[in-house]
């Protein structure tokens, strides 16, 4: 299963900028766990992650469940592409 082909049509109705969206699969230790990573603008990841996590548990239910039938659990982080760089001053 293409999951994320799957996550893109589900996430792409809800964000503002979907050219601004990158999705990674994480390695992991086990052949059996599927972790993806959804990158996006930070108002874009509020809107994923829904009031009270609403929306980023239904996404999150829904691919469980197709990964369920293929053996396999599917997770899903959530990141903001605005990570601030710290820089020293005092120099």
């Amino acid at each position: 299963m293409d999951y994320i082909a799957s996550i893109r049509k589900f996430i792409d109705p809800i964000v503002a900028n979907k050219d601004n969206i990158v999705i990674n699969e994480l390695p992991n230790e086990s052949s059996k766990d599927r972790t993806f990573q959804i990158v996006c603008d930070p108002e874009d990841t509020g809107r994923l992650i829904g009031k009270h996590g609403s929306t980023a548990e239904a996404l999150r239910e829904v691919l469980s469940i197709a990964g369920k039938s293929n053996g396999e659990r599917v997770h899903i982080k959530f990141l903001s592409n605005d990570v601030e760089v710290e820089t020293d001053t005092n120099e």
